[in-house]
């Protein structure tokens, strides 16, 4: 029996940090000629849903490695709070 059509699913999920993450997938399909190894061809089309995938990720990748988390440096509740001035004063 011939081999005539081929069809491959590529998914990665990416881990951002900051608990979140970033899932890419991709599916393709082809048809096969008489002349071609089946294998080959499915080996090709994972290949190239591989790269694509991969191509789709890295400016995600890079923007979220440069991201910068801030972080508060504080030693106290109070700090984090506006000044209020003397409107809750206790009378």
């Amino acid at each position: 029996m011939r081999t005539k059509n081929i069809s491959v699913t590529y998914g990665r999920k990416f881990n951002l940090g900051n608990y979140e993450s970033l899932e890419l997938s991709i599916q393709m399909f082809t048809q096969v000629d008489e002349d071609e190894d089946p294998e080959a061809v499915a080996q090709f089309l994972w290949m190239q849903a591989r790269d694509s995938v991969k191509l789709q990720a890295e400016p995600i990748l890079k923007k979220a490695k440069n991201r910068v988390n801030v972080k508060y440096n504080v030693n106290s509740f109070e700090e984090l709070l506006p000044d209020l001035g003397d409107c809750y004063e206790r009378q």
